[in-house]
Parts: structure tokens; sequence; C-alpha cells
């Protein structure tokens, strides 16, 4: 069968599912109404050994594990707490998972916000956006590496998004002058931006290790809490679209089709099951297949070690593999 962005997580399952059979899986950010809820609620159909659920709030989770259970009994599930804007919280869920499982065979780097109005600061003094969807990511991932609970045969699988295209990486002014020069959709991008960029870095930094490195755009659902959450309504994409036009030059942009949610974890589940892509590192997967990055400051190496080498700095670690 074809798999385009039609394609289901039902429709992935039945072809690839024994891929998960008997697997340790970690998802960020599965609160119920989201495409990572989905994408752990059809993994359970395929029998994984473990589904560990890692996310800030306990209650928005819960609803999730028991449609787990009611998808699949059999299947057990962890809850971790997980705050992203804290990397004292990211070094705790490490901890954590630590006394769960001593193997992770796939993470799947799913939690985010969008294009958030008004500046905020993390706990650690870094743009939200940037720090929630793209820096405490890496230290999660990086300190689970380090750990040994990714070892080869294992799968990162970042989400990431088409949004890269409205701002590349200020890496000397990330917080946007302390907010002063702050757009959220120029941050959102920045944060995606970072995202394929960090995933070519670590991909680059795992090179004949045998984990595979990924990121994928599940497109744009109005079936997921993540619009609501963000207070995003249709002004404000206008905003997004008019400097998504500006940034190409003028040029009007290709019609953004919006998916189901179902839809939205299949690319995911696509990208984490379908053996044809562990061999591509740091592929960029788009309605199911490989995309091509044409924009210069996702797809360079020299860029990559600049903004690994700025991560480093902003969470107090060195990490070599």
């Amino acid at each position: 069968m074809p798999f385009d962005i039609n394609t289901t997580d039902t429709e992935v399952i039945s072809s690839f599912g024994k891929e998960a059979q008997d697997k340790t899986v970690l998802i960020t950010g599965p609160s119920i109404a989201s495409i990572g809820s989905q994408v752990a609620i059809s993994l359970a159909t395929a029998g994984p050994k473990l589904l560990i659920l890692a996310g800030r709030n306990k209650e928005k989770i819960t609803p999730v594990i028991e449609e787990i259970k009611k998808a699949n009994a059999e299947v057990p599930v962890k809850f971790v707490q997980l705050d992203l804007l804290s990397h004292k919280s990211v070094r705790d869920c490490v901890k954590q998972v630590k006394e769960i499982t001593d193997h992770i065979d796939a993470i799947i780097n799913n939690a985010g916000v969008m294009a958030t109005r008004k500046f905020t600061l993390s706990e650690d003094n870094v743009e939200s956006q940037f720090a929630v969807n793209y820096l405490s990511h890496f230290l999660l991932t990086n300190l689970l590496l380090r750990e040994g609970l990714i070892k080869s045969g294992g799968l990162i699988l970042n989400v990431g998004s088409l949004g890269y295209q409205m701002a590349d990486i200020q890496l000397n002014d990330i917080n946007y002058s302390n907010g002063q020069s702050y757009n959220g959709w120029k941050a959102y991008g920045q944060a995606k931006s970072a995202q394929i960029l960090g995933t070519r870095g670590l991909a680059n930094r795992l090179k004949g290790k045998g984990i595979a490195v990924l990121v994928a755009h599940p497109g744009v659902t109005l079936e997921s809490s993540l619009l609501a959450n963000s207070a995003i309504d249709q002004e404000y994409f206008g905003e997004a679209y008019a400097l998504a036009i500006e940034r190409n030059d003028g040029k009007p942009l290709p019609p953004q089709n919006m998916v189901s949610l179902k839809q939205a974890a299949g690319v995911l589940l696509y990208t984490a099951l379908n053996p044809e892509f562990r061999s591509k590192p740091a592929a960029f997967i788009v309605e199911n297949e490989v995309y091509t990055l044409t924009r210069e400051y996702v797809n360079n190496d020299t860029d990559a070690d600049k903004l690994w080498e700025l991560s480093e700095k902003l969470v107090g670690e060195k990490f070599t593999f």
C-alpha cells in the first residue's frame, strides 16, 4: 500500500507493527488529545514490552494510560514526571527512567509548544520555546545515551516542523535581547530549526554506533491540543503565513494540508518503525517521505557544531560518544 499524507497510525501498525513488538519506548508530551498520546495508544496494539510516558502533568496523562489499557491490557505503562522548562526536572526524569528499565529501544521527543505570544524564560533562563522544543530534549537524549540506556539498534526520533522555515537560529542571541526583539513565530521557527540542525549534529556524533537519529514533521492537525494550549487563532496564524511568505522572497507558499490526529501519528510511527529509514542519518521525514532541506542554516555541519557547543554551554554539560 502507498504511505503518504493520508496514511493513518492504524495502517502503519498493520504493516510495521512487528517492529514494535517487545520494544521499550519512551514518549515525551503524551497528554490527552495530542499526537504523542495517539502514538502511544497505537503502539500499544503492536505489543511493546514497555511504554514510558514522560510529561509534566500526570492528570493529563492518566486518561491516556486508561486508553492504552483498553487497546492492550497486557502492555505495561509507566509515567515519569518531566518538566521541559527545568534542567533539574530533566535530570530527575533520567533517574526515574533508570529505576524502571536499563534499556530504551526508542525515544520519541514529541513534547512541544507553538508560537507562544509572550516572551518567557525557562527555569534556566532560556527562551521557553527553545527550551521546550529543543534544548531540554537535547539534554534528555544525551543523558540517556551517556547512561547507556539507548544502545546499538536504538532509535532517537525528534518531532520537527516545516515551521523551521520561519527563522534561522540566533546563535549569539537565542533569547532575543531578553525579549526586546521577541516574536512568537520567529522563536518557534528558531526552535524548530534547532531541532533539525541538532538532529544532524547528534547523528554525526553517533556514526558507527548503530543508533538511528531521525526527525519528522507530523503535519498540522486541528485535532491536537497543541493549538488550543498555545492560544493560536486564525489572525495569529495569518501572521505566521505573512512571515513565511516574506522569507520565501514574497512568493506564494504551497498549500498546507491539514491532517487528522491519526494521520499525524501515522507519520511518526512510519518514521519510527520503517526499517528503511534506519540507514538515513538525520533524515527529515515529511508526509512519509524523505524531505530535501533547502535552507543552508539547518543543513551544514559547521553550524551543527556551533549549536552543539552552545547547547552544551546552556545545559552545563559536555557530551562525547
